[in-house]
């Protein structure tokens, strides 16, 4: 018998012997075996009498390993026979190990290895035994080598034994699956050879759905450009693949793995990358590192990731394809024809993604009878139209698609960007809609002489503040300057009132303009912006009279004790259907633009007419649908403008056959008004 040491401390064999990918430890007895020429190879799993894991034996019918092998190999770290050789003496297939270093791996396994290898000595038949102790990784003891006993034949078995955990996992399905994606390539470059996994074959060709091959092309990285990268993809028909990809050097086997972290609803598959490059990450042990920070690594890494992501978006229009014509014959798809915009197109897109995910998980939707599919797609539908965020939603709540893939579904529509698409789509026509309200409100004969600024323009105005700039898009409601304007509301109709006329029909003094006042967001919490818009009837033209108010009323909250030494900033708006010559001259002064009253360090005072507001609304309404390309078409402006007149002036009505049902508006908090 021979004891042999390595030259290298415990711990140090101990880091190198370490793995966390216990399918990949089992799978460097299994590379040892194929480059021993072996043919047949498995992995088995000893149950005890309570079935669980007693022990794990690899067996095969290799070439084995000889005593002088054994001496060489077990007493060395990095001295393999394979760093001489590339190919197997035998069958001439490529090799896996080069580094002497897979023996190791038991170690995250099992507290012992024992070898029980036969092989031939001219002609002669020998059986020698080798035993590694997981506390002792330096030393393996090798014995003499005996005759082998009768009927034997050349190879190895590898026994893991005293198991460190109970590893159960390793007889799942996820972990077969696993190890047959491991060796799926290999199983399909030498068919001749057998390898099996607690019993079941790895028969790669019985399982493959599709596979594809990726352009070789140059890869940028920090400090290298990776020019011979091979890259593939297989998909599996069924739960073979782990959705990993797997990192193979350049003979082309497999090194380790990362997860592909692509999302690919509806498809299982595995992924393998070839180049020289990734011997050199294994070398150094580093394929395993989660979040792996080597930047040329990181950036190959990016690539693989980007190129089968575009892969699987392509292989998902495909499928949905398939899928979205079966539904069209059945009469049960929901759009006709072409679309007839970009908004369309992407939701189209979004949608038969969605319906490929219904019809692959949901076995109530795959038995439904045509009419009921076809109001579940219409629902469907709706939501992707209206509110594509809310679909993932939809998808667990009424079909119970499983988490992982709502997940995916909600990265593929961050992907497609419908939702700020379908967003601004819906902003668009629902401006649209206010401005052609707006303007009958205060243009129309019918309506101009008796509009009232409470209850009907403040009413439009409220829920549209971008009419006076984006600026003022997203405003908030704050209940503090709701009571400020009430009291000053309060102050200064007590100091105007000198006649009955400014007197209510029950006899308390209150005003007659309407006042809305909004706070502006601002990045700094300690800076205050306020919008203040003051209504006046359309029939109305301002003069000095209603600038002079105005001024009273600027001068007053300015001088509120709430505001003094704080860091705020006001928007004042006076808004009338006219304005006179005097008016005119304040607010068109050189080097100004016009309609600005005063420009102070804290505020600005605005003086606009509602043809002046609607114009400028208008242009900047027009560049924002001339940049996104979106259209609206006629018939649903139409109908939102039915509904908006129905609710603001209290208009019947006639609306069009079956409208297209209304997009939510964005809800928008109440101005604060000022009581009559």
């Amino acid at each position: 018998m021979t004891v042999l040491t390595i030259k290298a401390k415990h711990d140090h064999l101990a880091k190198v012997a370490s793995t966390r990918d216990y399918v990949k430890a089992l799978a460097e007895f299994v590379w040892n075996a194929l480059d021993a020429d072996a043919t047949e190879v498995s992995v088995e799993f000893a149950r005890n009498p309570l079935g669980g894991l007693s022990s794990i034996l690899i067996r095969d019918n290799g070439t084995g390993i000889n005593k002088t092998r054994a001496d060489h190999d077990f007493e060395s770290l990095g001295e393999s026979w394979k760093l001489q050789a590339s190919r197997t003496p035998v069958h001439s297939r490529v090799i896996h190990g080069k580094e002497g270093q897979g023996r190791l791996r038991f170690y995250s396994l099992a507290q012992k290895a024992h070898w029980t290898s036969s092989y031939s000595d001219d002609g002669d038949l020998f059986e020698l035994t080798i035993d590694i102790d997981a506390d002792r990784l330096q030393t393996s003891t090798v014995s003499e080598p005996v005759p082998a006993p009768d009927g034997s034949t050349t190879g190895t078995v590898v026994e893991l034994s005293s198991l460190k955990d109970t590893f159960d996992w390793l007889t799942s399905e996820e972990a077969r699956s696993d190890f047959g994606a491991i060796f799926a390539p290999y199983a399909l470059q030498y068919p001749g050879v057998a390898i099996f996994y607690d019993g079941h074959r790895v028969d790669p060709n019985a399982t493959i759905e599709k596979a594809h091959e990726f352009e070789t092309r140059p890869i940028i990285c920090p400090g290298r450009v990776v020019r011979d990268m091979s890259l593939r993809v297989i998909e599996w028909k069924g739960k073979v693949g782990s959705r990993k990809i797997y990192f193979g050097g350049e003979s082309g086997v497999v090194l380790g793995a990362q997860a592909a972290n692509v999302t690919a609803p509806g498809f299982d598959f595995s992924v393998y990358a070839y180049s020289p490059f990734f011997q050199e990450i294994a070398n150094a042990n580093l394929l395993e590192v989660d979040g792996l920070t080597d930047p040329d690594f990181a950036r190959v890494l990016e690539y693989i990731r980007d190129e089968v992501g575009d892969y699987f978006r392509t292989r998902q229009a495909e499928k949905s394809g398939e899928l979205i014509q079966e539904l069209m014959d059945a009469g049960v798809y929901p759009y006709e024809g072409e679309p007839k915009d970009e908004v369309e197109r992407r939701e189209r897109q979004v949608f038969d993604i969605a319906t490929h995910a219904v019809s692959s998980y949901s076995r109530d939707f795959k038995k439904a009878d045509n009419p009921l599919k076809k109001i579940t797609l219409g629902l469907l539908r709706e939501a992707i139209s209206h509110n594509p965020e809310s679909v993932s939603r939809i998808l667990k709540a009424v079909f119970n698609l499983p988490k992982t893939r709502q997940d995916e579904f909600s990265n593929l529509l961050d992907k497609t960007e419908l939702g700020h698409i379908i967003s601004a789509s819906s902003l668009i026509a629902d401006r649209v809609v206010a401005l052609k309200v707006l303007g009958e409100m205060v243009f129309e004969p019918k309506h101009r002489q008796s509009m009232k600024e409470r209850g009907e323009l403040d009413v439009l105005v409220r829920d549209n503040t971008w009419i006076f700039g984006e600026g003022f898009h997203f405003t908030l409601q704050e209940a503090g300057l709701t009571k400020i304007m009430n009291r000053i509301s309060e102050e200064l109709a007590l100091k105007r009132a000198k006649g009955a006329k400014m007197r209510k029909p029950d006899g308390k003094i209150g005003r007659v303009d309407s006042f809305m006042g909004r706070v502006v967001p601002h990045p700094d919490r300690l800076h205050r912006e306020f919008l203040l818009v003051e209504l006046k009837r359309p029939s109305l033209i301002v003069g000095r009279k209603e600038l002079d108010q105005l001024e009273d009323y600027v001068n007053a909250i300015l001088a509120q004790p709430d505001f003094i030494s704080t860091s705020t900033f006001w928007n004042f708006y006076l808004v009338s259907g006219e304005y006179d010559a005097v008016v005119k001259e304040r607010i068109t002064q050189k080097e100004r633009p016009v309609g600005l009253y005063l420009d102070k360090p804290n505020h600005r005072v605005w003086v606009k007419s509602w043809a002046e507001l609607i114009r400028d609304s208008e242009s900047r309404l027009q560049f924002v649908q001339e940049k996104l390309r979106i259209e609206v078409s006629a018939e649903e402006i139409e109908v939102r403008i039915a509904q908006l007149k129905s609710s603001i002036l209290k208009v019947e009505t006639e609306r069009p056959t079956e409208p297209p049902p209304q997009a939510p508006v964005a809800s928008t908090p109440e101005f604060a008004v000022s009581p009559q």
